[in-house]
């Protein structure tokens, strides 16, 4: 089953219908080779009809509500939260027709980029299995690139829909933070977490895109030679060889194609990144979580993160829990957190309108996928570094920011590995960046 979105809405009802059976029995088989499910349904619901995605089934990371069916989050803490209604954006594709296959695995509580979960089982990659299939919207990446389902929907703190499509070798998008609703979600960051959606194309996330917030379509394709894109330095440091190569030979593709490519400034962006980047999810997050536990437990009052660490199945997660425990960020830290991220977010804003260019360009990771079970550190060009500051690297400043960005499955590796390139746009300028996306993704893929 490798049928794209688009496919599956040239196929008649009754053709969708059939084939549904067949996505069910590739989910219960994914769930079992590759860890990419934490539950499927028992039995598929039948689609509304006459909607625009009807029959069409999808899957759903597991911390965002799908009613009747657990939210785990990836983690014993919420085992027994089964929601009585569907997030808003689940109930907005099942409008439609679209049916829900199952919940997906992800990091525990989507703290974490490697997806090995130590309850539900590591996300194997479907380009290698010894590798990890990125996090924390690990499951629902391998789910599209298994061919399990068209679509999928993933959440996104600081590039957990981004990453997993890079490594997986599929399309992933990002939206402006805020754009979709963010109701019915197992939430880290109010200032950073969005619902986001995985594909196989490009042409597919805006198909679902323009689903989610009933839009129209957007004007045609431009032509390459009208198109503009910046490279910022910091993004190109320090790859890996086989990243450097296919990153370059993408670019090198396009520039053929009559794409213009500038050099940008953008000065401090990864320190602005990193800076308020943490401060902001342990303090929300700690705040977020208490309110999903007493949600859960049907209570009020304080529920201290300290005493939920003994229900983190993860080491590494726990080991976060413990840290936010220990440390607490205080009221000024995070208030010095919004506002460098407000620096952050006027930075951006300032570089799009002074280059006039469509969108930033980058490799959306600079390494390949980690070993599963190297949680901690990696090497990188000889040296150890640290798994996640370095995995994340040229996601942070996007997501921090909270601009729209848009994961294109770029060149191969000699070992069959995806490299994917991130796209960058403009505030609210979603439709844009995935017109432009669905562009070089016809240039890469022709």
């Amino acid at each position: 089953m490798t049928f794209t979105l688009s496919q599956w809405l040239g196929f008649e009802s009754h053709r969708r219908r059939m084939l549904l059976g067949d996505c069910h029995r590739a989910a219960v088989a994914a769930r079992g080779s590759h860890n990419a499910y934490i539950s499927v349904v028992d039995q598929l619901a039948p689609p509304v009809a006459d909607g625009e995605l009807e029959g069409v089934p999808f899957a759903v990371k597991d911390n965002i509500d799908v009613a009747g069916m657990p939210t785990t989050g990836g983690s014993p803490l919420f085992a027994l939260d089964v929601p009585d209604v569907d997030a808003g954006v689940v109930s907005a594709l099942r409008e439609a027709g679209a049916v829900v296959v199952g919940k997906t695995n992800l990091h525990e509580l989507a703290f974490g980029i490697t997806s090995n979960n130590a309850t539900y089982g590591p996300v194997r990659n479907p380009l290698d299995v010894s590798r990890v299939a990125g996090g924390s919207s690990g499951g629902s990446a391998a789910a599209v690139a298994l061919g399990t389902v068209p679509f999928s929907l993933g959440t996104d703190t600081g590039g957990s829909v981004t990453i997993p499509s890079a490594f997986c070798g599929i399309a992933g998008f990002r939206p402006t933070t805020g754009r979709y609703p963010s109701d019915g979600v197992v939430n880290l960051s109010s200032s950073r977490d969005t619902i986001g959606i995985h594909a196989r194309t490009v042409e597919d996330v805006r198909l679902v895109d323009r689903v989610i917030t009933r839009t129209g379509p957007t004007v045609g394709v431009p032509d390459p030679a009208d198109l503009v894109l910046g490279t910022v330095p910091s993004r190109y440091d320090d790859m890996e060889p086989a990243v450097a190569e296919a990153t370059h030979l993408a670019l090198d593709d396009l520039r053929a194609s009559g794409v213009t490519i500038v050099e940008l400034c953008m000065p401090d962006d990864l320190t602005l990144a990193a800076e308020p980047g943490i401060a902001l999810v342990f303090y929300e997050a700690e705040r977020l979580l208490a309110a999903r536990v007493n949600n859960v437990r049907g209570q009020q009052g304080p529920v201290d993160i300290a005493d939920l660490i003994d229900a983190i199945g993860s080491p590494d997660v726990r080991a976060i829990f413990e840290s936010i425990a220990a440390t607490r960020v205080t009221v000024r830290a995070y208030e010095h957190a919004r506002h460098r991220r407000w620096q952050l977010r006027r930075l951006y804003e300032e570089t799009f309108a002074a280059a006039g260019v469509h969108a930033l360009i980058a490799p959306t990771v600079h390494v390949l996928p980690p070993r599963i079970g190297q949680d901690d550190t990696i090497d990188v060009n000889g040296r150890p570094q640290s798994v996640f500051p370095t995995v994340t690297r040229n996601s942070a400043p996007g997501s921090v920011a909270g601009v729209p960005m848009l994961t294109v499955p770029g060149r191969s590796t000699a070992e069959g590995l995806s490299v994917g390139l991130c796209l960058e746009g403009r505030f609210f300028e979603d439709q844009q960046l995935l017109t432009v996306g669905d562009l070089i993704s016809s240039i890469l893929h022709r």
